[in-house]
């Protein structure tokens, strides 16, 4: 990696940190989440949104890693098909 992408990477993961932090200081006023009757208790709103893209992130990350899975075992069925018909073809061809 050459320094300015270096310098460009410190550079956005500056921003995204400051960007994170004046959210957070913007914030904080207390507020109760109510789900399927569950309370929360009094939390800054910054924390519960916070949460909220951490559970999504875990949420999309779980998702992909299944889907990585399953293309995963449709390459490995597809390349077994794949010797199966050469060594046919092989087969065939040979006198």
């Amino acid at each position: 990696m050459t320094g300015f992408k270096r310098f460009l990477l410190a550079l956005g993961l500056l921003l995204v940190g400051l960007a994170v932090l004046v959210f957070i200081l913007e914030n904080r006023q207390a507020s109760h989440l109510v789900f399927l009757g569950w309370l929360t208790p009094a939390l800054p709103v910054s924390v519960l949104m916070s949460l909220a893209f951490i559970v999504g992130a875990v949420f999309s990350l779980l998702l992909n890693l299944w889907l990585l899975g399953r293309l995963r075992a449709r390459i490995a069925r597809q390349q077994r098909e794949l010797l199966s018909l050469r060594k046919e073809r092989e087969v065939q061809s040979a006198p």
